[in-house]
């Protein structure tokens, strides 16, 4: 599971898995394990698996509270795309501070190392 309420999608957007989990949790009362962003449990299964230092890893997203969050709590690069949900006006305020902000995932593409 992971807290994003909403997905976005052309049309406009649509419950995502934090929004069917809540329902859960409001019928049953028992909160849920989540194992998806923002905890570190993917990051950790990925480098076990591959033998992945996390100095040569980043977690590039567009959402503060979860991939942001999971960049730095994981202990990796924090890139934050501003094509999505978060603008910048959002990162005067933030919690979750990204070590890079950038205006899409075109940048982001360019500073890729081969």
């Amino acid at each position: 599971t992971h807290p994003d309420f909403n997905c976005p999608t052309p049309e406009g957007p649509i419950p995502d898995c934090g929004a069917l989990t809540a329902a859960v949790v409001a019928a049953t009362g028992v909160e849920p394990v989540v194992v998806g962003k923002p905890a570190v449990h993917m990051i950790d299964a990925f480098c076990a698996k591959y033998g992945t230092a996390r100095n040569t890893l980043a977690m590039v997203g567009d959402r503060l509270y979860t991939d942001i969050a999971m960049g730095i709590n994981a202990g990796i690069l924090a890139v934050l795309v501003l094509s999505g949900e978060t603008t910048a006006d959002d990162l005067i305020t933030a919690t979750h501070r990204p070590d890079l902000v950038l205006k899409d995932l075109g940048e982001a593409a360019g500073l890729l190392v081969p």
